[in-house]
């Protein structure tokens, strides 16, 4: 027995402690990419908010300048149609631009947050089996470590084999 019962106590425990410490890792990993990922839905949020607030500016530049031309050039915009017609058509492009953007920014927050799902879904599932794989290794250190014991035949293990349940005398 001498030696040999200790270190695989020892080699037990420090595998069991390792598995439990990698599987604290695996959560801490999968919190921090949840939390980068939410930056990044956020970030898309605001980058989606500024350009729709700079096509909005940009649409308000034209049809000033649209009505100072029309004033310079001293026609009416109420009654002028093509005035009329130049800032319908920008206001109408400005919509379908403004809905597709809009259509954009969600499907980019719906990919962002399902990798969110997916990466706290992963780190969940590799905890667990770093959970598994710890108390895995307690068992079959229990099993190693029991023909080592004070009390075991010769030191190996009985697995239900003797020569009286075999046949052999």
């Amino acid at each position: 027995m001498g030696l040999a019962l200790p270190l695989a106590i020892a080699s037990t425990a420090l595998s069991f402690m390792g598995s439990m410490s990698a599987a604290k890792a695996a959560k801490r990993e999968a919190a921090l990419q949840r939390r980068q990922l939410q930056r990044q839905i956020e970030g898309a949020q605001l980058a989606s908010l500024q350009d729709h607030n700079a096509r909005m500016k940009n649409l308000q530049v034209f049809l000033g300048t649209n009505d100072a031309l029309s004033g310079i050039s001293g026609r009416d915009m109420g009654s002028d149609r093509s005035y009329r017609a130049i800032q319908e058509k920008a206001k109408r492009e400005m919509a379908t631009e403004t809905d597709r953007r809009f259509v954009q920014s969600l499907n980019e927050q719906a990919r962002l947050s399902l990798a969110q799902t997916v990466a706290m879904e992963k780190g969940r599932n590799l905890s667990r089996a770093y959970r598994y794989q710890a108390f895995g290794t307690l068992f079959s250190g229990a099993m190693k470590a029991q023909p080592l014991m004070a009390g075991s035949p010769a030191g190996q293990p009985n697995y239900g084999f003797t020569p009286s349940t075999s046949g052999l005398r």
